[in-house]
């Protein structure tokens, strides 16, 4: 049977394996998602009386855990590959624990690896053996509530311990107390004590816990397992967030050829947003595209989209998860700013209709009461509808709250937006800058440094700009006798029409002047370098992000789905129009997202690299709502293996950073403009 598969193993073809769904896509054995490891008698555990090694007679809990799941076998040698169905497998196992009812039972895989053999006789594909070996952690845990006696104190010195502690597990079964208390080391050579409390902490209690490996053993024969080798597969590109309307595309190929004329059928659950045409035709290239479009009014919703087609007798489909919204309104202004400003500070935003942003919208700000100074006023939306504008404080203003309100029109529609700021300023002294409001490849800034009214001689200024937009040289400079100082902006080539802040700031008598400007900054040239269309392979991967929100760091994990198009045809040439990134990232109940990216920059090398750095809205129910500054970066290794960047900062200090590795999407491109895909 199956002559070819057996020539390829001749000539050289590797067999390796991974879990799968049903459908055959991968999935990550490591993620919870993939449900490898289950127990599934949690309602009715046996107890078990057992002897410990010191006579000791102990009750414990009889526990079930399936491992379940598909495989898939390939035979490659990088130009032909064979690919099996996806072949079943389930074994159930049984552990003691300490897990009396009301404890719940987590399985975690830490390692997996497969391991297929195929057995041809006489150049006939006969049978096929696999090997699974998986290493789980298997932890009884409950919620439970701690109390911790703490001190307030000032910020310690850095500390290193000389050492870890040694970790003691808690007694088996230990009947576990509502509230446990324990002593909050302070680590402080000399703290300023000043007030203690009582604080209570939700945590999980980990009441038994061991470490084991899982060894299954399937045997098929080849009737049980066809291995296909003029393999037909289809690739989806879903964007992580859709809003409004949004292009998805994809691919059929069969044994690595193009297949014309194939029909692609779409579903989406939950049954939200409409696809068009239904069905899609590939063309001449293997590629076809269709349109989401989202109801308008739709809030914030996860749906998946699935893509199927039959080909050659094969039925092919691919599901892949997104997010999809779009606001009722036709034309929605945003108004971004601190909940405090000191001296000095800036506000953004962003003008769109629908899922179009829109470029030269002039936008008037007011503060009620009008105790502030905005520059410029108005201001303008760059080509991804972003605008900014400075604020300054006059010295001397007390701590005061002030409304402050952007307004525009659009297509006849007024737009307001409105937030609540409490600004102060006990300065003496005062920093302005000036600059044309837009600057074409290269410009000058300038400003003027005074304390009481009087030029400070000597002063050195230094500048900087949110999003980073070209060059300041020199930077930094020195004020001239009267007070006054210069710099010129330099903008790179291939910059289209873009809003961004100029900051510069010096410090006198300890303290420190600041003042922001936002002006238009433009250098055209070639929009396109390159092209690529990137994402994560099944849309999510695990990764841990560092972040800072309101200066304090923290670490969360979870998943993340990463998509950029940019330039992108499926044809050779590059269209500047298409233009879009978003990130979404997820770890329990926190959410951060990136959405409607646009480019300020991309960068490409080969076919392994992309990077695009731009601008993004941050939502979900982390990091205030404003406009980031985000840099995606890919590298593609062996296997289609990438190794991922995402960073994001914000004007005031908010960060983002990740870094993490995960299979790219099978229509993953990155080429130059005169490529095919």
């Amino acid at each position: 049977m199956n002559p070819e598969l057996c020539e390829l193993l001749e000539n050289g073809g590797v067999v390796s394996c991974f879990l799968s769904d049903e459908s055959g896509n991968r999935l990550d054995p490591f993620a919870p998602s993939s449900h490898l490891c289950e127990e599934i008698n949690n309602k009715t555990r046996e107890n078990v009386t057992t002897r410990l090694a010191s006579g000791e007679e102990v009750e414990l809990q009889r526990v079930v855990l399936r491992k379940s799941g598909f495989i898939v076998v390939e035979v490659s040698n990088n130009i032909d590959t064979c690919t099996s169905a996806p072949i079943p497998f389930c074994q159930i196992e049984e552990v003691l624990l300490c897990a009396p009812e009301g404890v719940d039972v987590r399985c975690t895989i830490t390692d997996f690896t497969c391991n297929a053999f195929i057995h041809c006789q006489n150049g006939s594909y006969q049978s096929i053996d696999i090997l699974l070996t998986i290493c789980q952690d298997i932890k009884a845990i409950h919620p439970a509530t701690i109390e911790i006696n703490a001190d307030f104190c000032q910020p310690r010195q850095p500390f290193v311990r000389p050492s870890c502690p040694t970790i003691v597990p808690p007694p088996l079964c230990e009947d576990e107390p509502s509230l446990e208390k324990k002593e909050l080391v302070q680590f402080n050579e000399s703290p300023a004590l000043q007030q203690t409390e009582a604080i209570c902490m939700r945590t999980e209690k980990v009441y038994d816990w061991i470490s084991q490996q899982a060894t299954i053993e399937i045997h098929k024969t080849a009737d049980a397992v066809p291995i296909i080798c003029d393999v037909c597969s289809i690739g989806l590109f879903v964007p992580a967030v859709i809003v409004c309307e949004r292009t998805i595309s994809g691919t059929v190929t069969c044994d690595g050829e193009p297949v014309a004329n194939a029909p692609i059928t779409f579903t989406a659950s939950p049954d939200i947003v409409t696809i068009a045409p239904e069905p899609a035709f590939t063309n001449e290239f293997g590629h076809f595209e269709a349109v989401v479009t989202v109801p308008e009014g739709t809030e914030p919703t996860d749906i998946t989209i699935t893509a199927h087609t039959v080909v050659e007798g094969q039925s092919l489909s691919i599901t892949l998860p997104t997010i999809v919204r779009c606001l009722a309104e036709p034309c929605i202004l945003l108004l971004f700013g601190p909940e405090s400003m000191e001296c000095n500070d800036v506000v953004s935003g962003r003008v769109r209709c629908g899922n179009d942003f829109i470029p030269e919208v002039e936008v008037t700000l007011t503060a009620n009461p009008a105790i502030v100074n905005f520059n410029p006023n108005p201001t303008f939306t760059g080509l991804n509808g972003n605008y900014f504008s400075g604020i300054s404080v006059p010295p001397g203003t007390p701590p005061t709250d002030v409304e402050i309100t952007a307004s525009a029109e659009v297509d006849g529609q007024a737009l307001a937006d409105s937030i609540t700021v409490n600004v102060a300023c006990d300065s003496d002294c005062e920093l302005t800058l000036t600059a044309d409001p837009l600057i074409t490849c290269e410009g000058e800034i300038s400003g003027t440094l005074l304390c009481d009214g009087a030029p400070v001689d000597g002063a050195e200024v230094t500048f900087s700009n949110f999003p980073v937009i070209g060059t300041f040289a020199p930077n930094p400079v020195t004020t001239a006798a009267d007070g006054t100082f210069s710099t010129t902006l330099t903008v790179p080539e291939g910059t289209p029409l873009l809003s961004t802040t100029i900051t510069a700031f010096a410090t006198v008598n300890g303290d420190i002047v600041s003042d922001t400007i936002c002006i238009q900054v433009e250098c055209p040239e070639e929009e396109c370098p390159c092209k690529f269309r990137i994402g994560v392979q099944g849309g999510s991967a695990p990764a841990t992000a560092d972040i800072t929100v309101n200066g304090a760091p923290s670490t969360l994990s979870g998943t993340i789905n990463v998509t950029a198009v940019q330039c992108f045809v499926a044809a050779p040439m590059c269209n500047p129009a298409v233009d879009n990134f978003n990130v979404a990232f997820g770890s329990g109940g926190n959410t951060i997202n990136f959405i409607l990216g646009r480019r300020i920059e991309i960068e490409c090398d080969g076919n392994t690299f992309a990077r695009v750095r731009g601008t993004a809205r941050a939502s979900g129910n982390v990091f205030p709502n404003a406009i980031y500054e985000v840099t995606i970066t890919l590298m593609i290794g062996p296997s289609n293996i990438g190794s991922w960047t995402v960073n994001a900062t914000d004007f005031h200090g908010n960060t983002f950073a990740t870094a993490f590795t995960a299979a790219t999407s099978p229509i993953t491109f990155i080429g130059d403009c005169e490529d095919t895909p």
